[in-house]
């Protein structure tokens, strides 16, 4: 399990050329890999991260990596490095010519895309040696410039070779070292946002799978008190259905605007912890007009942002044609309440079907 966690197996991993020259040798290797190391080594060196990082390198064929020797090889590469947080590329000129690491880096940004997460700032480049050819269109920002990454190499060092070099096969020195440091304090907040993200996509998955189900669902139905019988119908429906409904009654209307406060307050308290709000459209056409842009849209968006879940929003519409112009309904559409017809005697499973639609459209399973 990574520190970032679900649905991503590893926190990083590290892409680079052997920098092979045909004949067995692997000039780069050597470096590469402990460049690897001791960059695990220094981001563990965090209590937050000591037991739980996970760094991927498609060398590792350790029993630590769930790598199964019976499978095809390239097959689980694929899966491993797709399934990185963050991407870091150890740039230079055997990197860009390297089919085996466009693979790779195509691997990882086609599952990013899948998860319909940006890629942009989640690409470390190290520059470990200077190149003369163009970059990959990731590699590079929206004008087209390269990633101005991390140098690790000298700038005036002829040959250019990457901080380090002579050290080997002993310890990196003070120069990589102080580099290497700067790379791990810009990669720990990156690794926290991730990590909030994924809790994000987390919690967004559990609703949607909560969405699709059958029944169960919490709802929010809001009525106003003067429409109380036409509430209470609706309510009794819905729970027969199996639907859990809130509030107990329908909320108040007030002319004070201390207490019309309050009631929008324990609204919003209400509708954070449900799965969905439903907004009962009688023949008030007035009221429903209001109740679309008060609820349906500002109290909706206060309590998405107290909770941070979906809470998609219906509208249930209960008088026809009596209320159905084209003006509310397009209104509807811009506040993102979905009109549903609640003049046919079985609407409750039209409320189930759009739940569950709008749990396939969030991620939920069909």
């Amino acid at each position: 399990m990574s520190y970032v966690g679900e649905p991503f197996r590893h926190d990083l991993f590290v892409s680079y050329s052997h920098g092979d020259d045909g004949s067995g040798g692997a000039y780069l290797k050597p470096w590469s890999a402990a460049f690897a190391h001791e960059l695990e080594r220094e981001l563990r060196a965090d209590r937050r991260f000591r037991t739980s990082l996970s760094v991927f390198r498609d060398q590792d064929h350790r029993p630590a990596q769930s790598l199964d020797p019976m499978a095809p090889l390239t097959a689980q590469l694929q899966e491993q490095i797709a399934g990185a947080a963050l991407l870091v590329v150890l740039m230079s000129p055997d990197y860009l010519a390297s089919q085996w690491c466009a693979d790779e880096r195509d691997w990882w940004l086609e599952r990013q895309a899948a998860l319909g997460l940006p890629h942009e700032e989640r690409i470390a480049v190290v520059r470990i040696w200077p190149t003369d050819t163009p970059w990959p269109a990731a590699l590079c920002d929206a004008r087209g410039e390269q990633l101005v990454g991390f140098a690790f190499y000298p700038a005036d060092a002829v040959p250019p070779r990457p901080l380090g070099w002579t050290d080997l096969p002993g310890a990196f020195g003070s120069e990589f070292r102080k580099a290497l440091l700067d790379m791990v304090g810009r990669l720990y907040p990156k690794l926290e946002a991730m990590r909030a993200r994924a809790e994000d996509l987390r919690r967004q998955r559990e609703e949607a799978e909560r969405l699709v189900r059958d029944s169960g669902q919490t709802l929010y139905l809001h009525g106003r008190s003067d429409h109380a019988a036409a509430w209470e119908a609706a309510a009794l429906k819905l729970v027969d259905k199996g639907f859990a409904v809130v509030p107990g009654e329908p909320d108040r209307v007030d002319s004070d605007p201390v207490r019309l406060q309050a009631v929008r307050e324990r609204r919003v308290e209400t509708l954070s912890g449900c799965d969905a709000l439903l907004l009962l459209g009688t023949d008030d056409g007035r009221a429903l007009d209001a109740d679309l842009v008060v609820v349906g849209k500002h109290d909706r968006q206060s309590a998405r942002a107290r909770s941070h879940r979906l809470l998609p929003c219906g509208l249930l519409d209960t008088a026809g044609a009596a209320i159905a112009t084209s003006v509310r309904r397009a209104t509807a559409r811009i506040v993102q309440a979905d009109w549903i017809d609640g003049t046919d005697e079985g609407w409750p499973v039209a409320v189930r079907d759009w739940l569950g639609a709008k749990g396939v459209q969030a991620g939920g399973a069909p």
